[in-house]
């Protein structure tokens, strides 16, 4: 096994603690730094007690907090993270300008979406901006993968 070379850290926030465990222990593997929460006043307390978070996953529906105001909130602390919202529902996209990784998902969509969001980070940073109502991604990104 190659031994991991990444330093950023992921915040995971999935109100199914099993999917949550799962996602962490694929990040882990792929080499980075993993916090979880199960919702968004933990997800917060963790935010603001580490330095730096390099990623926001987080599931977009959960009761209480939903992902897109826990972003609002996170970006006020790190504002150079990059978000990935999670979500069942195929209907269902990020606000701009983030990427949506729609559930059920392969290993290698994980690891392609959090490797390309953690690129694209500081431009997505800039542009954030919270709404009541979050519009859908003008683009979205085909994150599940189709049989040919």
């Amino acid at each position: 096994m190659i031994p991991p070379t990444r330093t950023e850290t992921v915040l995971v926030v999935d109100d199914c603690k099993d999917m949550g465990t799962l996602v962490e222990i694929l990040l882990c593997r792929f080499g980075y730094h993993v916090l979880a929460a199960t919702n968004g006043d933990d997800a917060m307390d963790l935010a603001r007690t580490t330095p730096e978070i390099g990623l926001l996953l987080t599931n977009l529906g959960m009761p209480g907090m939903r992902g897109d105001e826990l972003a609002g909130r996170f970006s006020e602390i790190h504002p150079a993270a990059a978000v990935v919202f999670v979500t069942s529902f195929e209907h269902e996209s990020a606000p701009k300008p983030f990427a949506t990784l729609a559930k059920p998902f392969t290993i290698a969509d994980l690891r392609a979406t959090v490797r390309r969001a953690l690129r694209n980070r500081r431009a997505s940073a800039d542009t954030w901006e919270v709404t009541p109502s979050a519009k859908a991604m003008s683009e979205p990104v085909p994150l599940v993968a189709q049989s040919a």
